[in-house]
């Protein structure tokens, strides 16, 4: 008897545009591999509810011959393998071997037209256009995906998404700046002035946009001039809605948009946005018209919140053209008018703080640290902010407890470097409370400047005139304390250390045989394997000798005696590092920590304990302190470091949640 070939099975968790561009890659997968497609349409997992009720779009001859249920994916799945397993092959062999076997291929990719290293994307992207017509629609859906066929098909039309929604009134996310999700109208009004007398069609999310475009260009088309949807599903209606502009010659749209991404993979094309249809001189004049309308008030604005979104991208080009006083009082009638986006505080913040209005740039940020909605990342950024104000105002010690709070949860954001960079560089950081660090060379270590309005809230050259430090030449000894996952990850990343190690090959004035230096190479160059445990701590051995009080360069080695297995010798040099500075919090976790990792457990209980005591600022230490009694049984004793924990950076919900439990 002939075995069964394997099928391509695809499936995802996600929202109409990545399930149907799944499907329409099975298609293709199971044409050119000759074979056939499943679709598992109700994962583990799935969060999707508008979706749940697939015979909505789909007729039942077609999900009875293309639906899996649970018991038959599950055991397709026991055999199968993933598309990506296959990605990185030279040729197509092994996945025609595996599917002749009669296992099958699992497909979640949802948002690119998928080839292989042996294929031409190019060939392959025009082909989606017409495998959606493959796809069994119940015939109210198919008939009006016709009409739009008939209306938009090898028109020359173009089709404009504008993403509001959610983001301007929806909980949590209208309180997080979305510049990539995000364009000003007077961008899509730059380009429907330059292409008018052709044919527009606009989607958006927001429907009394389109009413005030329609009011501007009459012949603009939206989805009612081809079908009244009022009577369809939610699903029926994203679907139709992506359908009609996947047929457009061209989809416009910002950024980020996975529904007009989805709309464009499906047509066969790339999606563009508005740097690839607008001239500079074109994006100028739109930047300046957003500026203006700013200006106005938040009146021109759908509400308060659409106001302070668009302001937030109008405010870093005023900055950047040094017109800091213009984005001052553009945001005064936004505050006023009641727009309560918790990232507005931040940008008034900034926008004193480029005008050195000291006091009030400090009562901003500190009210603003107070609203629960501020997003982490916006959170970290305002400590940061708060700590650059306070230490221009001479204050060291409230400087550095606000950039250590923003350092340590979020230390790869760019704004939390840059403006940790300038503090570093006015001697604003009073060191004692953070860890051993060679600090005058950290001065020095620098890294390439972030591109403009690149995740960014601030405009670089207004606030250091320097490259900004690479601040992973902190986690490279002291990763373990950073809350982000990523920053932790350091030793995990070669890209990271190989960046870290040309910043220290680059370095002026530094002469090859400055301790500060080779202790940093060396540890570096063990992480990327170009010496070994042993060259390492004969090396560091040197160093320590050299410079024998240093407590950092007797950490490293430490540090590498225990990863050449030698925990006698690893204790005893941090006992030599504590030694010499006793009541460092960092020094005591250290130890504490190698006593734990070496089987010591109780008595690096202790340390870690004491480091909580001795400690002012790290969310990792005092959290580890409350999770040490938790697990002893002791709440009560656990109370105390987990609500510092909690406090130092509330919106890291973990010891928050621990305290619930605490309390349930």
């Amino acid at each position: 008897m002939t075995q069964k070939r394997g099928v391509f099975i695809g499936q995802r968790k996600d929202r109409m545009g990545a399930r149907l561009l799944m499907i329409l890659t099975c298609i293709r997968l199971a044409e050119d591999f000759e074979t056939d497609y499943r679709v598992n349409w109700f994962p583990q997992g799935a969060d999707a509810p508008e979706l749940d009720q697939p015979e909505e779009l789909f007729t039942s001859d077609w999900m009875d011959a293309h639906f899996l249920n649970q018991p038959e994916f599950d055991a397709l799945n026991e055999t199968a393998q993933p598309i990506w397993a296959f990605q990185n092959d030279p040729s197509p062999e092994r996945l025609m071997d595996h599917l002749a076997s009669g296992r099958s291929v699992l497909v979640e990719e949802g948002f690119e037209v998928l080839a292989f290293p042996w294929e031409d994307i190019e060939a392959i992207r025009p082909r989606y256009r017409d495998f959606i017509r493959g796809v069994g629609f119940v015939d109210k859906v198919r008939q009006i995906m016709d009409r739009a066929d008939e209306k938009l098909s090898g028109q020359g039309v173009s089709a404009y998404h504008i993403r509001r929604g959610d983001i301007l009134n929806g909980l949590p996310w209208k309180h997080s700046t979305w510049p990539a999700k995000i364009e000003p109208e007077e961008f899509y009004e730059a380009h429907l002035e330059k292409s008018r007398g052709q044919t527009a069609i606009m989607f958006s999310d927001q429907p009394e946009l389109i009413v005030r475009f329609k009011q501007r260009f009459p012949q603009l088309m939206q989805m009612s001039d081809i079908a009244d949807l009022s009577g369809l599903t939610r699903a029926q209606r994203d679907f139709l809605e992506l359908y009609a502009m996947s047929r457009a010659d061209q989809v416009i749209a910002p950024y980020i948009s996975a529904f007009s991404m989805a709309a464009a993979r499906i047509s066969g094309q790339q999606r563009k946005v508005f740097r690839d249809v607008l001239t500079e001189e074109e994006l100028q004049g739109a930047n300046e018209r957003v500026i203006e309308r700013v200006a106005q008030g938040p009146a021109e604005f759908l509400n308060p919140s659409e106001a302070a979104h668009i302001y937030a991208k109008a405010a870093q080009y005023l900055s950047a053209q040094d017109r800091c006083e213009e984005a001052y009082e553009s945001a005064k009638p936004i505050l006023d008018t009641g727009a309560d986006n918790a990232f507005m505080p931040l940008l008034q913040s900034l926008n004193c703080f480029y005008l050195s209005k000291w006091q009030e740039s400090e009562t901003l940020a500190r009210e603003g640290l107070e609203n629960p909605h501020l997003w982490p990342e916006d959170y970290a950024v305002m400590c940061a902010l708060r700590g650059a104000i306070l230490g221009v105002q001479g204050k060291r010690w409230a400087a550095t407890r606000h950039f250590a709070k923003a350092f340590w949860a979020k230390p790869l954001r760019p704004d939390v470097v840059v403006l940790g960079s300038r503090m570093l560089y006015r001697s604003h950081l009073a060191h004692r409370l953070l860890p051993p660090v060679d600090w005058s060379l950290q001065r020095m270590v620098r890294q390439r400047r972030f591109p403009p309005f690149n995740n960014l809230y601030l405009v670089q050259h207004k606030v250091v005139s320097w490259r900004p430090c690479n601040f992973d030449f902190v986690l490279l000894d002291w990763a373990e304390l950073a809350l982000d996952q990523r920053a932790r990850r350091l030793f995990d990343q070669r890209k990271r250390l190989e960046a870290l190690s040309s910043a220290l090959d680059d370095l002026p004035d530094v002469p090859a045989d400055d301790p500060r230096l080779q202790s940093a190479q060396v540890v570096l160059q063990k992480h990327l394997g170009e010496v070994s445990d042993a060259q390492a701590i004969d090396r560091t051995r040197r160093i320590v000798a050299e410079v024998p009080e240093n407590t950092l360069y007797q950490k490293r080695l430490a540090e590498l005696y225990e990863a050449e297995g030698d925990a006698d010798a690893a204790q005893k040099t941090m006992a030599e590092a504590l030694a010499c500075d006793p009541e460092s919090p960092f020094l005591l976790y250290a130890m504490g920590r190698l006593l734990e990792r070496t089987g010591q457990i109780g008595q690096g209980e202790k340390l870690i304990l004491q480091a909580a005591d001795q400690d002012e600022v790290s969310v990792a230490i005092q959290g580890m302190a409350g999770q040490i009694h938790m697990r002893r049984g002791n709440k009560k004793k656990a109370r105390p470091y987990l609500e510092k924990a909690r406090d130092l950076y509330p919106p890291y919900k973990r010891f928050t949640n621990q305290l619930n439990r605490i309390s349930g």
